[in-house]
């Protein structure tokens, strides 16, 4: 168990927490849609510069954190809105938004 950074993409760490020995078809579409997902992100224009994200894969599914600091209050794009989980807002740094994107979901 630990972090991984995608060597791949290196857009963002992948946390596996499921504690396997290898990467497994889980962990492959988990990352292969949180790179279509980045791509489609840095394709926007936008004012918020991605600080720091984060693909979590864990026993019930994976999900694509996303932290994202700007001087105004304006999302990434309209379509984050129902993925936005918070802001919170610095008089130096300006506003922080935690974006949490899900990416795959147990059946089970």
């Amino acid at each position: 168990m630990g972090a991984q950074v995608n060597i791949q993409s290196s857009n963002y760490l992948v946390h596996d927490a499921r504690g396997l020995l290898e990467n497994d078809i889980v962990y492959y579409t988990a990352v292969k849609i949180a790179d279509a997902i980045m791509e489609g992100i840095n394709q926007l224009t936008y004012s918020n510069t991605i600080e720091l994200a984060t693909l979590f894969i864990t026993s019930s599914g994976a999900q694509l954190v996303l932290l994202a600091r700007s001087f105004d209050k304006e999302l990434i794009a309209p379509a984050f809105r129902s993925m936005l989980r918070g802001v919170t807002f610095d008089t130096e740094s300006g506003y922080l938004h935690k974006y949490v994107i899900p990416i795959l979901e147990n059946e089970s």
